[in-house]
Formats: C-alpha cells, structure tokens, sequence
C-alpha cells in the first residue's frame, strides 16, 4: 500500500503550527497519520521511500472459479502481485500475475476491457429473464479469451482503461476468509441480483502497522464487488455488506459502505490511539466534515 513508503511527513495542524514526524524519531505519528482521510492536519510534504524503476512480466489466463478458491491461498502467495476477477454467471475467473523480470519488452496485448463489459451488460439485458442461457453465452465466451504473456516497464502494465460509471464497495478482509466470503457474495449475486454484470476484483495486501490501514496487522483479502452508476446500488450493496462484516471485514475508506465509528471501533485495535492523536493535532475541528464527524464518532 502507497502509504507503507513513508518515510517523513510534514502537516499544518488545526492550530496553524507546523509539525514534522519521521519514520526514525516518531514511528507512531507516521503509523497514525499516514492514513488520516484528511482529519489529521494538512498534508505540505512527504519522503517516500522509492526503488528504482523495473519490469514486469504480466501474465493472464481464464480458469474455473472452483479451481482459483481451491488454490487461492497457494496462487495468491507464488507471485510479486496476484489479483483475479470472477464474471459473475460465468463460472470463470481471469487470474492476473505479475513478476519482476530482467527480460526485453514485448508487445502489450492491445487493452479491451470495455468491449467485454460492454457485451457483458448486453448479455445481461437481452438474457436477463433467462438465467440459463446468458450463463451459458457468457462462459462460452470468457472461455475462449486468450491467456496474455508479455513483459513491459512498470508503468505499462498497471494501468487500465476505465470508461464505464460504476459503484463500488470494497472490502479487506482476514486473507484466509477471503475465498469462503467470496463463495457467499458470488452466490448472493447469482440468485438474487441479475442485474450485475461487473466483473467482482480480488486482490491480497500485505499487512502493515498503520493504525487506521484496513490491512492493519494482518494478510489480507481484498473483494470489490461493483453496480452499474446508471441504476441504484444500494440493494446489491446492502445485501453483500452483512457477508464482508460477518467475516470481521474492513471497508475501504474512500468507497460504499455503512459503518460508523462504533463499528469502525471494534474492526481497529488501534482506534482510540488514533482518535486522541486526531483531538491534539486538531483541537477545534477544523478539520471535521460532517462526513468525518459522523464517520469519527465526533460531536460538533
């Protein structure tokens, strides 16, 4: 995670004094400000820590989704970076590897994402009144995607073209839960919400010692399920959330969720620490939005 490289942090607090932390001097002011929503004071300068530049080989291949949660753990742990996405009434999933390589690069295979989404959501709206036949057209199709192999500069690689509206609710969760919980999202979906054609996105994070990181202290399972922004989410989400929370997930901070404070408080063994050092650094709230007030558990 992008916060796990910092090194030295300078911020403004609510009071207009400058303060500075390092990684050297002040380990706990960098564990609770590196992930602070901005309640934390103003943000003027930061050192990351960096690497040099390097090359990846990306590989890509389609495979049954039993096989993927049967091996999960052992596939998830055998590369630099592992994610995978399931289609939902697919049956499939497209695994995603990718690892350090000294090798020449070659020809990225030409990206499109869009044109699959967008026979996705066709599928889902001719077919969506006959489950049997769109399940059938959909894993004929992912079925034939061709596996990619190809080695390119890291800035090549990662990025993805992302043109169709979407929410999204993206949970982190405990890594050996993740494929029990995705079993039950997966199954929630097919019988019950026929209008979602978004790919679901699984990825695991290493664990780090950030007092309000959801990866906090522990190997994590990360599952994004998505709704199309043209329609209303809320009823997928709904019905998905009580999954994540039952296997002691926690939300991503900048996408759907329900939580507030009380329940945020049971998921962060570090909460309180963070929520004192949020009340020296702004003592008038400043910083406090009705958002956070209401997140934070903060009377104004």
């Amino acid at each position: 995670a992008y916060h796990t490289q910092l090194e030295t942090v300078q911020l403004v607090d609510g009071t207009g004094k400058l303060r500075e932390y390092s990684r050297a001097g002040d380990q706990d002011m960098i564990h609770a400000t590196g992930v602070a929503l901005g309640a934390f004071g103003i943000l003027t300068e930061v050192t990351m820590k960096n690497i040099a530049a390097y090359r990846l080989r990306r590989r890509k291949w389609v495979l049954p989704i039993g096989d993927m949660l049967r091996d999960f753990e052992t596939m998830m742990a055998a590369h630099r970076s592992a994610e995978f996405y399931y289609i939902p009434f697919s049956g499939y999933a497209q695994f995603i590897a990718s690892d350090l390589s000294d090798a020449q690069p070659t020809q990225r295979p030409t990206e499109d994402d869009e044109k699959g989404l967008a026979t996705l959501r066709k599928l889902r709206t001719v077919l969506r009144w006959l489950p049997s036949l769109r399940r059938a057209l959909i894993k004929g199709a992912v079925k034939k995607v061709p596996a990619e192999d190809y080695v390119q500069d890291w800035l090549n690689v990662y990025a993805s073209d992302r043109q169709t509206r979407f929410n999204e609710m993206e949970y982190h969760l405990p890594f050996e839960d993740g494929p029990k919980a995705l079993a039950e999202i997966i199954e929630l979906t097919e019988k019950h919400f026929p209008e979602v054609y978004f790919p679901m996105e699984v990825r695991s994070v290493a664990s780090d010692e950030f007092w309000l990181s959801p990866f906090h202290k522990r190997l994590t399972c990360s599952i994004a399920i998505h709704h199309d922004a043209a329609n209303d989410p809320l009823p997928f989400m709904r019905a998905a959330e009580p999954i994540f929370r039952r296997y002691g997930g926690r939300p991503h901070w900048g996408k759907m969720h329900s939580l507030k404070a009380a329940d945020l408080k049971k998921l962060y063994p570090r909460w309180d620490d963070a929520m004192a050092v949020r009340r020296d650094i702004d003592p008038h709230n400043r910083f406090v939005s009705p958002y956070i007030a209401d997140l934070f558990g903060i009377e104004q």
